[in-house]
């Protein structure tokens, strides 16, 4: 058992201040995001090192779009999510828990390095920031076997733990949901102003920062609020890859796919502010074009990448904006 961090006693119970959910559980209990429980008085870290998939996918289905375009990534993740989206895309092992496999950090790092080509470890499938005492755990060692840290993330902890994971993760995807609090509260169970506050730190921290929106029918797909939306990143930075992905019914949600044309307009939107905006779910242009002469650095075509720039700077002089080493020891 690994005790977790991040939380104090009162009383007969555990209070975790992990995420804003502040949960207070009793013994024998388990919090909402199900990985963290009550064991003799101990806030117990249940999934560290407990697997429930892994796989080889390549960089891009994370998706990250900037980082080392064309590689391979090792991709793991367990069971357990500090939000409760109705629509959840992953919710088998998201939503209840399931069966694992132990694979502890050292185990971890030497599987990723096995891997011909391989950059690192993107923890994924589920929610990573609930894996945070592991997460702390693994990335020294995959940095010190030159491999990248990766998390694909709802962004969704307090601000210290959150930082702690600033400080040793070199990319991050992380979901910005919708621009509107209801339905952060309503549809997810969590707060934006959290979320919101969390990527301006990463991309502060010197984090590579990627964002998705999966555009749900009828729940975040208002015009108004998606431009509401590209002007808030735009603020931040107008480089920051966005990702503007199609939904399925999933979960509890029923209502029908995303429209094409739905996503093809948010597209249209993003690029008016956003220098690289990539549809998601739906054939479109995803190729990675200079924005300054128009010259194509990365061709996609269903997970079939062709990378041709060779150097750091576009023939215009443009510098490309992609991460193709670590950056684990920026100050």
């Amino acid at each position: 058992m690994h005790e977790a961090r991040c939380y104090k006693k009162e009383k007969n119970k555990a209070a975790c201040q992990l995420c804003p959910n502040h949960c207070l559980i009793a013994e024998g209990g388990v919090g909402s995001c199900l990985s963290r429980g009550v064991i003799a008085g101990r806030l117990i870290a249940f999934t560290y090192g407990r697997v429930v998939s892994a796989s080889i996918d390549p960089v891009e289905k994370k998706p990250l779009y900037h980082l080392c375009p064309g590689r391979p990534i090792f991709s793991t993740g367990s069971y357990g999510c500090n939000l409760h989206c109705r629509f959840c895309q992953n919710a088998d092992i998201s939503q209840k828990k399931q069966p694992t496999v132990e694979l502890l950090p050292q185990q971890l790092v030497a599987e990723a390095s096995a891997v011909t080509g391989n950059i690192g470890v993107a923890f994924t499938y589920n929610e990573p920031g609930i894996w945070y005492e592991y997460i702390l755990d693994c990335a020294p060692l995959l940095h010190q076997a030159g491999l990248m840290a990766v998390m694909v993330t709802n962004g969704y902890l307090n601000p210290e733990p959150w930082l702690d994971l600033c400080r040793v993760i070199d990319a991050m995807n992380i979901d910005l949901k919708a621009f509107n609090t209801d339905f952060y509260q309503k549809v997810c169970g969590g707060r934006l102003d959290t979320v919101k506050d969390n990527i301006r730190t990463a991309v502060e921290s010197g984090v590579h920062v990627e964002l998705t929106n999966l555009v749900v029918t009828g729940l975040n797909d208002d015009p108004a609020e998606f431009t509401a939306l590209v002007d808030w990143v735009a603020a931040i930075s107008d480089t920051l890859p966005l990702h503007i992905s199609r939904y399925f019914p999933r979960y509890h949600e029923t209502a029908p796919p995303t429209a094409a044309a739905t996503i093809e307009r948010f597209v249209e939107i993003a690029r008016r502010k956003l220098k690289y905006v990539y549809p998601g779910n739906l054939p479109g242009d995803q190729n990675t074009r200079c924005p300054q002469c128009g010259a194509t650095w990365v061709s996609r075509n269903n997970y079939q990448i062709v990378v041709t720039c060779s150097s750091e700077v576009c023939a215009c002089g443009h510098k490309l904006p992609f991460i193709q080493k670590s950056r684990f020891n920026r100050q």
